[in-house]
């Protein structure tokens, strides 16, 4: 008798899983008001419409029509990110609607503001809805869109009480609301990529958030990734530029890194907050040296740009360097700091020679390079194409092991001390958003001399 409690206890058990289950991947139902379109056209305010955005405005005609369409273009991306989105209730397709304001007085009198009385700044999500003030920039226009649209997606499945963190949900705002035009090389088409560090001030014109990274480290005010993860309210009411800058930088950091990028993608996808915290946790605990270490050297190195995928250390198990036993190491042109496979201790006496020749630059005539690097351009105060050596060294802390890297040159040959311990990294000196045109390697041979 008790064994037969015991199967059907189960059984209902297991009946009652799928349902709770199923009840959490339902996305809220979609409660937007009925607009008066007439009503708003009396106003001044057009109504354009798309499959995913309805879009009510006072801006250009032309430039609402562009701008309409920005969701469907995104949309693809959020779900190659985020997955796919949970399903409604009623089985609606998504769709938002966006209200896009020059004169704020004239959605007053059309009765289209917040239903909850707020004061917009720049923008203001509730719902399926979000609305937003006119921008100077075409590019920021954009990009503030995306964002706010950014926000309905992510807390379509949320509650007040129950929400991802502030820097997660601000930095993937961020992270989808950059955006850039590039040829497809399928078709030859030009399309919009997103989630990109823009390729200059000019093409991001309003962006600004890597000047406002790159005044910060200046200022002695860098912050790491785990005092990232710290961000919350509190900094983000008072700041509308700072902490969005960084939760931005860090979230493309973890999006795009090669290591780091498909365990991240994995975390986005969890739309409950319990399942996000975990797998967060454990993605923390499973990468933290690497993106302790990269993300020094990515924040201190940001640019316009900037390129992660081949900028990212690339790793190799670690032996200790012996005395009068060399090692050759091949230095790519064409990616960043690269393990030697050794690793060095402080005071240590070591001699690093490198031949070869690498292009860094395919104009007419192409920039090539020996290890001593040539003084067409430089990065970092020594010209591109001149061989740097890095040491990779560890510092215990009260929250565990932090690595942190120190610098040396190196050019042809060179015999220096070794200032810490730690694995030992070489790289050619080159910008890191100039790191595509690059190719060929160099020979480096590593000696300890005493």
């Amino acid at each position: 008798m008790h064994d037969l409690v015991r199967r059907l206890a189960l059984l209902l058990l297991l009946l009652a899983c799928p349902v709770a289950a199923e009840e959490q991947l339902h996305r809220h139902f979609d409660d937007r008001p009925p607009v008066n379109v007439k009503q708003a056209a009396v106003n001044g305010i057009q109504k354009y419409e798309s499959q995913r955005l309805i879009l009510l405005t006072d801006i250009d005609p032309d430039k609402a029509r562009e701008l309409v369409t920005l969701v469907d273009q995104v949309y693809s991306t959020w779900e190659a990110q985020l997955g796919k989105f949970p399903e409604a209730l009623d089985k609606s397709e998504f769709q938002i609607t966006g209200y896009l304001m020059v004169d704020e007085e004239k959605f007053r009198k059309a009765n289209l503001l917040p239903r909850r009385a707020a004061t917009i700044l720049h923008g203001q999500n509730q719902g399926y809805e979000f609305w937003m003030f006119d921008q100077a920039w075409d590019y920021y226009r954009e990009h503030l869109l995306l964002h706010e649209a950014t926000h309905c997606v992510t807390q379509c499945s949320e509650t007040d009480n129950d929400q991802r963190p502030l820097w997660f949900l601000e930095g993937m705002a961020e992270y989808f609301g950059t955006h850039q035009l590039r040829d497809n090389a399928a078709n030859g088409k030009l399309e919009l990529q997103f989630g990109v560090i823009p390729v200059s001030a000019v093409a991001a014109h309003g962006f600004g958030r890597i000047e406002l990274i790159r005044d910060e480290c200046q200022a002695g005010r860098a912050l790491s990734a785990a005092e990232v993860l710290l961000l919350g309210q509190k900094e983000f009411s008072e700041s509308r530029t700072t902490p969005y800058a960084w939760s931005w930088a860090l979230c493309h950091f973890l999006a795009t890194h090669p290591v780091t990028a498909a365990d991240f993608r994995n975390v986005c996808q969890q739309w409950d907050t319990t399942s996000f915290r975990l797998t967060f946790q454990r993605f923390w605990v499973k990468h933290k040296a690497v993106i302790t270490s990269d993300w020094e050297l990515f924040r201190e190195s940001l640019c316009y740009g900037f390129d992660l995928p081949r900028g990212a250390t690339i790793r190799v198990e670690s032996t200790p360097l012996e005395k009068g036993i060399s090692r050759e190491i091949k230095v790519l042109a064409d990616r960043g700091w690269q393990g030697t496979g050794g690793t060095v201790q402080a005071g240590q006496t070591i001699r690093i020679s490198a031949t070869g020749r690498v292009v860094l630059a395919n104009t007419i005539k192409p920039w090539e390079s020996e290890p001593a690097g040539i003084s067409i351009r430089y990065s970092k105060g020594q010209p591109i194409g001149r061989l740097q050596a890095a040491v990779l060294r560890t510092t215990p802390n009260e929250s565990g092991a932090i690595q942190h890297w120190d610098f040396l040159d190196v050019g042809t040959t060179t015999e220096f001390k070794i200032p810490s311990t730690g694995a030992l990294f070489l790289r050619v000196n080159d910008r890191w958003n100039e790191l595509a045109d690059n190719s060929g390697e160099y020979t480096a041979t590593v000696t300890v001399l005493e």
